[in-house]
């Protein structure tokens, strides 16, 4: 028995020693990758020690964001031994957000994250989920629920120019409160739930950190995306890529019996410009009526009944709703 003991209590050491040195290494490697990023700021990192668990808290984390300054009490971040490639994240129930005209209080509820990595692959991104809910400002609900996972797919014949990633998109959102923002003041509270693809520059792993080099979409791919706006329901198909100017080149199909309403909610927030909604109004069912094309193996169905088919067409550094010019085309972001 007892030569039987003496090799497990030997490996049960090795095995502890090895666990202890990994969370002292990846603190470390933490506060590395902090020191070299001017928008983040850790006070200290600790090693969670915890025999269920591989991984690290770090405490009073700053971001710099382009919604502002966030500020976190903790965040731990950590692997399961049973699955070694899965990072998890775990975030306090509340943070602060300062958009430079003063902090703001936020609830975040059961916020975390998962991100699978391919350790072979230079630790590329093979998957991630973010969910948080509910969400509040100040108290006031923001959002019930947010949830959205991204897996990576290989890139098909068909990907946009200077694509170098695939990941398949699954997103949902439920009840948000656009008042919060005075810059997009829409009728009512947002839900959205959509599937389809995004397309980025660049392969998202550790050397991509650097806002320099952090991936970048050029192309968008909606499969189907349910949207309701207050009482304004609509579902949108299509695709869009970067053109080489970087604007918006594609189609994207709204299907909608709410379409005037659609339209105004649009041009309330500022999307386009108020005349188009006195001018669609006698236009859109002709509209609706035009034929479409295939786009990149896309089909659009005819509308159902009560319903009506209005294509938003990007060319050219426009955009249109079928032959009415609405103006630029939206830009995709660029270093």
């Amino acid at each position: 028995m007892r030569r039987l003991l003496a090799p497990l209590i030997v490996l049960a050491l090795v095995l502890g020693g090895l666990w202890l040195s990994a969370e002292s290494l990846a603190a470390q490697q933490l506060r590395r990758i902090a020191a070299g990023q001017p928008a983040a700021k850790l006070e200290t990192v600790q090693e969670l020690r915890d025999p269920r668990r591989l991984g690290v808290r770090a405490l009073a984390v700053e971001m710099q964001t382009d919604l502002g300054r966030v500020e976190l009490s903790q965040a731990e971040l950590w692997l399961s031994p049973l699955r070694p490639s899965e990072l998890r994240l775990a975030l306090p129930p509340r943070a602060v957000l300062d958009p430079g005209s003063g902090p703001l209080d936020l609830g975040l509820g059961d916020a975390a994250a998962r991100l699978r990595v391919q350790p072979l692959n230079g630790l590329a991104m093979a998957s991630a989920r973010i969910e948080a809910g509910p969400l509040t400002v100040e108290g006031a609900a923001l959002a019930t629920r947010l949830r959205a996972d991204a897996v990576r797919r290989d890139l098909d014949a068909d990907a946009p120019a200077g694509a170098a990633a695939a990941y398949d998109l699954d997103i949902s959102l439920d009840d948000l409160e656009p008042g919060l923002f005075a810059t997009l003041p829409l009728p009512g509270r947002l839900s959205l739930a959509a599937t389809g693809r995004v397309w980025l520059d660049a392969l998202p792993r550790p050397a991509t950190l650097d806002p320099d080099r952090s991936p970048l979409p050029v192309g968008l791919r909606l499969d189907d995306a349910e949207l309701r706006l207050g009482a304004v329901q609509a579902r949108i198909l299509g695709r869009i890529e970067a053109d080489a100017q970087g604007r918006a080149r594609g189609r994207l199909v709204v299907y909608t019996s709410d379409a005037e309403s659609l339209l105004q909610a649009a041009a309330t927030a500022g999307l386009i410009p108020p005349r188009v909604v006195v001018l669609a109004g006698t236009m859109l069912k002709n509209i609706s009526d035009l034929p479409l094309p295939e786009d990149a193996g896309l089909r659009f169905p005819p509308a159902a009944k009560g319903e009506l088919r209005l294509p938003l067409n990007f060319a050219d550094g426009r955009m249109s709703l079928g032959p009415m010019v609405l103006g630029p085309a939206p830009t995709f972001p660029r270093r």
